[in-house]
C-alpha cells in the first residue's frame, strides 16, 4: 500500500513538473486533467511579478516583524494551540507558520526535518509569501481565495518549493467575517496526505474561535463601504445617514474644517442653515463623550475608516486586501459634494483593479461575500467567464 501512495506521488510531480515547465516557457498547458484551475490562474497572477527561478522568498525587517505579531490579535488567540501545532510539527516532519492577511509569517516553527529547509528560502519569521513576492504557494492562494488550500510540489510558481507539500487555510472571524491571517503546515511533497488540508482548516478554526468578540481598530470605527456601521469604543452607534456623512467628513479631513467649509462640504448649494449643523454636531460631540474639537471642527479620538484605508491599498495596488475590505459603493445614497467625489474616486480605482484580475474565482468569492454595490464585481466576472479558456 505505501509502495502504491509512493508511486502515485511521483506520478503526480512528474506530471506537476511537466506542466509546470510549459508554462513558464510559454507552450500551451495538456488537458491533463490533474492541475485545478485555481492552480493555473495563480500561475497566470504570478507570471507578471516573479521569476520562476528566484532561490527564496523576500524577507521583512525583524523589528516590524516583531512589532506586528506584537499587536495581532492572533497572537493570544493561537496560544489555544500553539503547543498542539508544535507537537504535530515534530512527530510529522513539518513545518508550520501563521502569517497575517498580506501573507508574512508572524511565527513558525520548524521540524528537524525542515528546519533547513525552510531557512534556506525564508519560509520563517518575515518571510513574504504573498503572491506578488513568492508566486503561487498555499500562504498566497489561501489570501487570495479565502479557504482552505494545498499546493503540491511544482504546483507551486516558485521551483525552489518544488520538493514542498503545503496546505494553508485562512483564519476568519466569526463575527465579523474578515480574514485576519493564515495558518500553513507544509513538508515535503513525498509525505503528503490527503487529511492534511483538512487538519489544517480545523486548527485555524480553533484560532478564529478563540478571537476577541470584537476587534478594535480605532476608538472610533466607520464602516461607509456598503452598509454604514459606526462602533465608539467596541461598541455600535445608532446613527442616521446624517450623521455618518458627518463623521465621514471628519475623518476625511484630520486637520479640521471652519463651520463654512464644512457646510459647503456636507450641504453644497442646498437652503440649510449652518444652525442645523452646528445642532447635528453638538449632538455627535455628546455620543462621541465630546470627542470632537471646533475652530475647527475636528475628530480628537483615533478614528479608522474602511473607505480610507481601501483607498490606501489601492493605491498601493494591494487588490487582494482591497477585494476583501470593499462591500459596496461608499455611502451611495449621500449627496455630499466632498463624499460623491471620494465614491466616484474609489469606484474607479476599483474598478480598474477589478479589469486587472485575471481568476474567476477571486471575483466570485467577492461577489459571494458582498452585501452591495457587486456591480463592478458582477460585470468583470461576466467577461472573464465569457472568454474561451487557454489550455
Amino acid at each position: 500500500m505505501q509502495q502504491e501512495v509512493a508511486t502515485s506521488l511521483t506520478q503526480r510531480r512528474r506530471v506537476t513538473e511537466t506542466a509546470w515547465s510549459r508554462f513558464v516557457v510559454g507552450s500551451p498547458l495538456l488537458k491533463t486533467g490533474n492541475l485545478q484551475g485555481e492552480i493555473v490562474a495563480s500561475w497566470q497572477r504570478s507570471l507578471h511579478h516573479v521569476n520562476p527561478r528566484q532561490d527564496h522568498a523576500p524577507l521583512e525587517d525583524a523589528y516590524t516583524i516583531h512589532h506586528l505579531w506584537n499587536s495581532s490579535p492572533l497572537r493570544q488567540a493561537a496560544l489555544q494551540v500553539q503547543g498542539e501545532v508544535m507537537q504535530l510539527a515534530k512527530e510529522g516532519s513539518l513545518v508550520a507558520a501563521i502569517a497575517d492577511p498580506q501573507g508574512r509569517l508572524l511565527w513558525t516553527f520548524a521540524s528537524n526535518h525542515m528546519r533547513k529547509r525552510a531557512e534556506s528560502v525564508n519560509f520563517t519569521q518575515g518571510g513574504c509569501w504573498d503572491e506578488p513576492s513568492a508566486g503561487t504557494n498555499a500562504v498566497g492562494l489561501s489570501v487570495a481565495l479565502r479557504r482552505p488550500v494545498t499546493v503540491f510540489s511544482a504546483e507551486h510558481y516558485s521551483s525552489y518549493v518544488h520538493d514542498w507539500v503545503c496546505y494553508a487555510a485562512p483564519i476568519v472571524h466569526p463575527q465579523s467575517g474578515e480574514t485576519l491571517g493564515v495558518l500553513d503546515i507544509s513538508t515535503t511533497w513525498n509525505k503528503h496526505t490527503p487529511l492534511g488540508q483538512a487538519a489544517v482548516a480545523g486548527l485555524a478554526r480553533s484560532i478564529a474561535n478563540s478571537l476577541p468578540l470584537h476587534l478594535s481598530r480605532a476608538e472610533l470605527e466607520i464602516h461607509a463601504l456598503g452598509q454604514p456601521r459606526v462602533l465608539f469604543r467596541g461598541k455600535p452607534l445608532s446613527l442616521p445617514m446624517r450623521q455618518v456623512e458627518i463623521l465621514c467628513l471628519l475623518a476625511l479631513n484630520p486637520q479640521g474644517l471652519t463651520l463654512e467649509g464644512f457646510h459647503a462640504a456636507l450641504y453644497g448649494d442646498q437652503p440649510i442653515s449652518t444652525t442645523t449643523l452646528k445642532a447635528e454636531l453638538s449632538h455627535l460631540r455628546r455620543l462621541l463623550d465630546g470627542q470632537i474639537g471646533s475652530r475647527p471642527y475636528r475628530l480628537q479620538v483615533p478614528v479608522w475608516a474602511d473607505f480610507i484605508h481601501v483607498w490606501q491599498v489601492l493605491r498601493q495596488q494591494q487588490s487582494t486586501e482591497a477585494f476583501a475590505l470593499y462591500r459596496g459603493s461608499f455611502l451611495p445614497q449621500s449627496a455630499s459634494p466632498e463624499l460623491e467625489e471620494w465614491r466616484h474616486c474609489i469606484d474607479a480605482v476599483m474598478g480598474r483593479a477589478l479589469d486587472s484580475c485575471q481568476d474567476p474565482s477571486v471575483l466570485m468569492e467577492k461577489l459571494c461575500h458582498s452585501t452591495g454595490g457587486s456591480e463592478l464585481v458582477r460585470e468583470r466576472l461576466a467577461e472573464l467567464v465569457s472568454r474561451p479558456v487557454r489550455l
